[in-house]
């Protein structure tokens, strides 16, 4: 071989090497940023379990636990939402309520769903107390509504909600979610 080939050679070997060393400089960088992007972005997912357990209605029976639970879980559904639960949430109205008003009750839960995302806040119910009236089938939850921005609190109000139930099969199914307001 002769100088000049083996000139061009080292020319070719000394550009892609600085060619790589560039790519992988940009991708070192690239890894950087977005290690910082995670570090300073919160991702809070709060999954409430169900309250329901196997056994808890038997032959038409209303049972106060099993009240009590499908309560707990439809307003942990619709109160304890961030933008990352919201699919979760939805599932949980579409499973404890009746076949009549499941329409109805996820329009409702997709209007806040909405409101949750669009404002890319969270918000969690604590429950304080329970109030039944098992002669209409009704469930009073009372406690306090959070609203979070990422993680700081932003706002506490009291909230009432109302949770009416109907007959369904040998069961009792969410049928209407309301608003007390504060006397």
């Amino acid at each position: 071989m002769d100088f000049p080939t083996l000139n061009k050679n080292l020319k070719n070997a000394r550009a892609a090497r600085n060619g790589l060393a560039v790519i992988v400089l940009l991708m070192i960088a690239a890894n950087v940023m977005l290690s910082i992007k995670l570090v300073q972005t919160s991702n809070q997912v709060v999954l409430v379990p169900s309250k329901i357990s196997d056994g808890m209605v038997a032959r038409g029976a209303v049972d106060r636990r099993y009240m009590e639970a499908l309560a707990l879980d439809t307003v942990y559904a619709m109160y304890t939402v961030s933008p990352s639960t919201v699919e979760y949430g939805r599932t949980v109205i579409e499973r404890v309520s009746s076949a009549r008003r499941r329409a109805a009750l996820l329009d409702q839960f997709d209007d806040n769903a909405t409101d949750i995302r669009e404002r890319r806040i969270s918000t969690v119910f604590f429950v304080e107390k329970l109030e039944y009236n098992f002669a209409n089938l009704q469930v009073v939850v009372v406690g306090r509504l959070g609203t979070y921005l990422e993680t700081t609190k932003v706002n506490e109000e009291h909230r009432s909600i109302l949770l009416t139930f109907e007959e369904e099969g040998s069961s009792v199914r969410l049928s209407k979610v309301e608003r007390l307001e504060a006397e």
